[in-house]
């Protein structure tokens, strides 16, 4: 679970928030629906804490359920939710809504400005693109931003975006996206996480180190 799907999610919110390898991790569940001889839990849940950023980063994974939850940044001020659902409706892109309790917006949140049942900003594009036919699965990682991206109001294959990536790494000697070190942080978050699964304690990691203990 960790090492498939936790990985996607993990760099994700890594390149966007650079949040690197936490201080430490958390993770429970089991085999509560699947009775089919796997070893792999199918409802397991994570929690990376980052006690220097005042930061927890959240991870559940319900595989018998095929409600899309997406991902969300909560925050004092906003939260922002990245596809999945959102007030009834599915989120292709992203979706931002203030917080009643806000800072930052309080005096147009008293003034009625900003009112918390509506976003202050919504991203979506090619919504319309999944048709009723797509697969279950396909739908999962379109909601997700798995299966494609925009770039100059096209609808483009990520993957076609990774390989460019990397082959102008090679021509021109430059770092790629997501290059050993990114790799190494969600490398080790998705270990930390497996180990506390296995072990059933919270694992720390030590930076003096690099190890987990």
């Amino acid at each position: 679970m960790s090492g498939d799907l936790l990985s996607h999610d993990f760099d994700a919110i890594n390149q966007m928030m650079e949040i690197g390898i936490p201080k430490y991790a958390s993770s429970t569940g089991g085999i509560y629906f699947y009775k089919d001889g796997r070893d792999v839990p199918d409802v397991w849940n994570a929690t990376f804490e980052y006690p220097d950023k005042d930061l927890t980063l959240l991870y559940s994974a319900t595989l018998s359920s095929n409600n899309p939850r997406g991902n969300r940044i909560m925050g004092h001020d906003a939260s922002m939710q990245m596809g999945g659902q959102s007030g009834g409706g599915s989120v292709h892109g992203f979706v931002v809504t203030a917080d009643s309790e806000s800072t930052q917006y309080k005096d147009r949140l008293n003034s009625g400005i900003i009112n918390t049942r509506y976003p202050i900003y919504t991203y979506s594009p090619g919504s319309k693109q999944i048709d009723g036919v797509t697969s279950a699965t396909s739908r999962y990682f379109a909601n997700k931003g798995l299966l494609y991206t925009y770039r100059e109001g096209k609808r483009v294959d990520p993957t076609h975006l990774h390989i460019k990536d990397w082959l102008d790494s090679i021509r021109d000697g430059s770092q790629p996206k997501c290059n050993i070190e990114v790799a190494f942080h969600e490398a080790v978050a998705c270990h930390m996480a497996t180990e506390s699964y296995l072990q059933g304690r919270r694992i720390e990691w030590d930076p003096v180190n690099r190890k987990l203990i």
